[in-house]
């Protein structure tokens, strides 16, 4: 378990400063906005854009690693919209397939991504199953987005902000991208692949000390219009740190996945609410206290249980 904890070492200091830097007023306001801003614009399409570019055709042959952690994603999101409704949590149709969305949405970027970087350096699969991941997820974000709409959340209609929402993302155009040189089969340029190396390296510090802001923010000011429903917390920590890591390690068990990739699979099945499905929350007024709870306590809870569960995993 120790050597475990030294991998993950730099995770843990790179959030405590991002906690401290806040703390202290050592970044503005808006530091994490304008971080989270790069890297969403900048940082990650460019690491997504390598890894994509210059992977291999064998490097995609991982049918059991996308089937399991499918799998995982739309069972434990299935599962828990109904569970919601019988609970009877005073919550509408709109509230339960957000907090649902909530609970099965993992952060498998800003996250997960610096948490596999540290456990397995300079393994470049690690890029290429987050990408993948983050891919999958996809759906589950159009499905969302639709129901927020189409029942009275303001916006344009549902098909034009989605595809809107497609073609101008940096993710998605950068994923176009890289899908060019990997068809191909053409090198990526040195001119292009030199600042995007630069740009996906800033990928892991910039998010974890993003994420420790975000996190001293939230603490700090927890107490102003904060308003959140412990039964729903529960649910939510429950469905995203127990139930749909081991959803996701018997379905990668069940499809022989590799060694490799069902331990990737099974972590980042494990990691904490997603910050875009906090965001969506925020922006259409769906559960945003209970979003904003969430991300705070299922990342805090994973810093304990991400150690451990690499540790039997890995």
């Amino acid at each position: 378990m120790w050597d475990v904890l030294v991998l993950l070492l730099p995770v843990f200091v790179l959030i405590l400063l991002g906690m401290l830097a806040e703390r202290f007023q050592l970044v503005p306001p808006f530091g994490s906005a304008t971080l989270n801003q790069f890297l969403v614009n900048l940082g990650l399409p460019a690491l997504i854009f390598l890894s994509i570019a210059e992977c291999r055709p064998e490097d995609l042959d991982h049918e059991a690693f996308l089937g399991g952690f499918a799998v995982s994603l739309f069972v434990t999101f299935g599962l828990l919209i109904p569970t919601f409704h019988r609970l009877r949590l005073q919550t509408g149709y709109r509230e339960e397939v957000m907090l649902s969305m909530l609970a099965s949405f993992p952060n498998v970027v800003l996250v997960g991504l610096p948490v596999l970087m540290a456990l397995y350096p300079g393994n470049p699969v690690v890029v290429l199953a987050s990408t993948l991941t983050n891919i999958l997820e996809i759906p589950m974000v159009l499905v969302t987005l639709f129901i927020l709409v189409n029942n009275g959340a303001k916006g344009r209609h549902p098909i034009r902000t989605i595809a809107l929402a497609l073609v101008t993302n940096p993710v998605v155009l950068a994923t176009a991208g890289g899908a060019v040189f990997f068809l191909t089969g053409a090198p990526v340029p040195s001119a292009i692949e030199s600042p995007c190396r630069a740009l996906g390296n800033s990928v892991m510090p910039c998010a974890l000390v993003s994420l420790g802001i975000v996190i001293s923010a939230r603490l700090r000011n927890h107490g102003d219009n904060s308003v959140f429903h412990p039964g729903r917390q529960i649910v939510i920590l429950v469905g995203k740190l127990i139930a749909q890591p081991l959803i996701a390690y018997v379905a990668l068990t069940a499809l022989n996945a590799e060694p490799l990739w069902r331990s990737m699979g099974v972590l980042l099945a494990a990691m904490p609410v997603g910050t875009l499905a906090y965001a969506m929350s925020d922006s259409y007024k769906v559960a945003s206290n209970d979003a904003s709870a969430a991300v705070i306590s299922s990342t805090l809870l994973s810093l304990l249980l991400i150690p451990a569960l690499a540790m039997i995993v890995k």
